[in-house]
């Protein structure tokens, strides 16, 4: 079996372009570069890398940006490249103990964490629990625009959960910090791995309590609530747990 190569670059994925679509490359389609693999390889079929620098790509080889990829492949793909793109991550950022500086590595070959032989210290990878919320009021529907934020582009609320807080409590806490308003009757939607680069995604529905929207000018350009037919803009990638709210909402099944 040709064994296919996940090679990333930051925020991207080396793809190669085959009979008029883009797909993973295999061994024979990379011998103009250079690359590093993974100490750790969590699957059989897939070779887990990183470009080892910036670097020019064949005409046929390109890096595509990961949000982009998910829209070129099917979602048990999307679901590899999420998780392999953050086992990398989890490498990158824990190359040195952090209890005794010492250079950490595998246990044993066949380990699936990076240790520390020196202080015998077990290093974990670290996931990053975010809620993101559909607020909603007389069948409307909040939506901001970042300000790093395509023109077209724009989405339902998200935040980091900060230490010490239930998710339910960053949910309030986020949307009053980023648009002034109180919401109530918040319920869960569903979760999502997110590789950016290492979040999860909790997804909440909540009502509309009570406040008039003044946005955060470091965080949002825009925000307003919107019906289902005028919605200004979408999220920048279909397999988001956003575009699932915003789907659902418009279908009437978080009302």
């Amino acid at each position: 079996m040709q064994q296919i190569f996940l090679i990333f670059h930051k925020q991207s994925i080396v793809m190669v372009a085959r009979d008029k679509q883009f797909c993973l490359p295999q061994l024979a389609e990379l011998d103009s570069i250079n690359y590093q693999s993974s100490l750790l390889q969590p699957y059989e079929e897939y070779h887990l890398a990183s470009l080892t620098d910036d670097q020019d790509l064949t005409k046929e080889l390109q890096l595509i940006n990961l949000r982009q990829a998910f829209e070129l492949v099917g979602d048990e793909l999307t679901s590899i490249i999420t998780t392999a793109q953050q086992w990398l991550y989890y490498q990158q950022t824990n190359q040195f103990c952090t209890q005794c500086a010492t250079k950490t590595q595998l246990a044993t070959p066949q380990a699936k964490y990076l240790s520390c032989q020196s202080c015998q210290r077990e290093i974990y990878p670290q996931i990053a629990p975010a809620m993101i919320v559909a607020v909603i009021k007389d069948q409307q529907l909040l939506m901001a625009q970042g300000v790093n934020f395509a023109p077209q582009v724009w989405s339902v609320l998200a935040g980091y959960c900060e230490v010490g807080e239930s998710l339910e409590q960053t949910v309030s806490r986020e949307v009053y910090e980023e648009v002034g308003i109180s919401v109530k009757n918040i319920r869960y939607y569903a979760s999502q791995s997110w590789p950016f680069p290492n979040s999860l995604m909790i997804g909440f529905v909540a009502e509309y309590a009570g406040g008039e929207i003044k946005i955060d000018q470091t965080e949002l350009c825009q925000a307003g609530f919107f019906s289902a037919d005028q919605l200004p803009g979408r999220p920048s990638s279909k397999m988001s747990i956003a575009n699932c709210l915003i789907d659902d909402f418009i279908l009437g099944k978080l009302i």
